[in-house]
């Protein structure tokens, strides 16, 4: 006999936009016990649910009936829950203390110890850690609330929340980190109150009280604060504005706008181009102008455009 107790079947219909089809879920676990009065089915014992591509993993699940309709509404994993769902060569994975699944808009939602994970061929390329996460497959979109850490490619985040948007195949279209974001690669970091990475552009924009530290391949440190920032990686551009302000060795300067250039032969950025009436600080003097321009190797600057310089205490 099978130590299957419980082998539900249940075929629910949907109705979206005017258009019913028709999806299988398929209930295992040890034992189960139906309530009528609660409209709930317990299922305890090595439960398992199926829903077309995905399934779910629990020690103990409560199934929840739609008293209008009778049919299944959501079901509530609890005790170290784990989802996974598989496309192709990718994996989504979801793991939590309790992990929640409504049938009627296909969405997860995971509380405690979230963990959300997509591998493809064996290897991760995003791993999302919070205290809760929730996963829409309609919409495929990935949110997260709470201490959330994002790690992606050569890339860890941290944010109060996060939003991470996928296509199809589960590739990552778009991040939004909200509150108190960071954003560490390699030995450069950038804060700020909202960060935003597009994958399909390759452009990451930094909102609010924003701080980049950036340390080049020759190990040069340009620190970049301002309330604008973005950064184009196919043209290798940083952009900030709303006072912007650079600190490089000695120089300190600050203007309305400035660009970051990198050198068209070593790709490194080396280059700073401050538009509109900008001032430079280095060894006691102060050079105002329309605009300036420093160069990190070799290391000089210029300033053109109605050019004040101030050399205080000279003897």
């Amino acid at each position: 006999m099978n130590r299957k107790i419980l082998n539900l079947i249940l075929t629910i219909i949907f109705i979206t936009s005017g258009i019913s089809y028709a999806s299988t879920l398929t209930v295992e676990s040890d034992k189960q016990e139906f309530k009528d009065s609660e409209r709930k089915i317990y299922l305890e014992g090595d439960v398992k649910v199926k829903k077309d591509d995905i399934n779910v993993l629990s020690p103990h699940a409560v199934v929840e009936i739609d008293p209008k309709n009778n049919k299944v509404n959501k079901v509530e994993f609890k005790d170290n829950a784990y989802s996974y769902q598989m496309q192709g060569g990718k994996k989504h994975e979801i793991k939590a203390q309790i992990l929640e699944m409504s049938l009627l808009n296909n969405n997860f939602s995971a509380q405690g110890n979230t963990l959300s994970s997509i591998t493809e061929n064996g290897k991760p390329t995003v791993i999302v850690t919070a205290d809760r996460q929730e996963y829409n497959k309609t919409t495929n979109m990935m949110k997260a609330f709470g201490n959330v850490n994002i790690l992606y490619k050569d890339v860890e985040t941290y944010s109060s929340q996060a939003f991470v948007t996928l296509n199809n195949n589960n590739d990552v279209k778009k991040i939004d980190l909200i509150g108190t974001a960071k954003l560490h690669q390699g030995n450069s970091k950038i804060n700020a109150n909202k960060l935003t990475y597009d994958n399909i552009k390759e452009v990451a924009v930094a909102l609010g009280n924003v701080y980049s530290d950036i340390t080049t391949e020759d190990n040069k440190r340009i620190e970049v604060w301002s309330d604008y920032q973005s950064y184009d990686k196919k043209s290798n551009v940083v952009s900030a504005s709303g006072y912007a302000k650079i600190k490089y060795e000695d120089y300190l300067a600050t203007g309305p706008k400035v660009n970051v250039y990198a050198d068209k032969t070593t790709k490194k950025l080396n280059e700073a181009v401050f538009l509109g009436r900008s001032k430079i600080e280095t060894k006691g003097r102060t050079i105002e102008a329309d605009r300036i321009t420093i160069t990190m190797t070799p290391k000089d600057f210029k300033a053109e455009g109605n050019v004040k310089s101030l050399s205080p205490n000279i003897k």
